[in-house]
């Protein structure tokens, strides 16, 4: 929902994409909005999480957010199946 959005965003420095500074010259340059279209909101998460919290800039490694979705979607799997023989445990 709207309301547990972010009041805001601060960032210093630039981002990257793949350890290449991201420009809209070099064509190199991807919006917050169409990175949750083409990878989903948590996918985008999980890379920027792991894009760093140093003083370098920080990189959206693609592979991340790729590796994200195979990672949600398997354990939402594991989850699903686990749910779905609950009443056979102990």
């Amino acid at each position: 929902p709207q309301e547990l959005w972010p009041m805001a965003m601060r960032t210093n420095g630039h981002m990257m994409i793949n350890a290449e500074k991201m420009a809209k010259n070099t064509g190199n340059f991807l919006l917050l909005r169409e990175a949750i279209e083409k990878y989903s909101a948590d996918a985008v998460r999980f890379a920027l999480a792991d894009a760093g919290d140093t003083v370098e800039d920080a990189n959206f490694a693609t592979k991340m957010a790729d590796d994200a979705i195979l990672k949600l979607t398997t354990f939402r799997t594991f989850v699903e199946n686990g749910l779905s023989i609950l009443s056979e445990m102990r």
